[in-house]
């Protein structure tokens, strides 16, 4: 995270930034039509971001759409390792992992999960818990989604 705050970015770099955000699954096409380069230019600007780590993945985010019997939660997580980047590397692709959040003051991250009951959200608190440089891992279970 460290090399992402020393990099430089453009307007153009920005902007190809928000519309991937927007929408990961913009063509190179659509991108260099959206920002007025060649898709050679946008191919070379995407390479380069990638390797800054600016940007750092592509993925789907599916809608707040709960399937029967699924559990949603917030998991509270303390590191007792600085930097705290590399432990959370070691769980970044945990599939019941909707989203991470690294937050300050007494507790270092917020993640959201989705499990299929209570009895695989204490599997994960445990392998999550036994994570090395994760010092506490407490839950809430989500009861209602009022926002999507």
């Amino acid at each position: 995270m460290s090399d992402r705050q020393n990099v430089s970015l453009d307007a153009v770099d920005r902007k190809l930034v928000e519309l991937l955000s927007a929408d990961a699954r913009m063509t190179l096409t659509a991108l260099a039509h959206a920002v007025g380069l060649s898709r050679t230019a946008v191919q070379g600007r995407m390479a380069r971001l990638e390797r800054d780590r600016v940007i750092v993945g592509y993925r789907a985010v599916l809608g707040e759409r709960i399937e029967a019997g699924a559990l949603g939660a917030v998991l509270s997580v303390v590191f007792n390792q600085r930097p705290c980047f590399p432990v959370v590397e070691r769980f970044r692709d945990w599939p019941e992992i909707v989203n991470y959040y690294s937050v300050t003051g007494p507790v270092d991250a917020f993640v959201v999960v989705k499990v299929k009951n209570t009895d695989a959200l204490a599997e994960l608190i445990d392998r999550m818990s036994a994570v090395q440089g994760v010092g506490e891992v407490r839950s809430a279970v989500m009861l209602h989604a009022d926002f999507n």
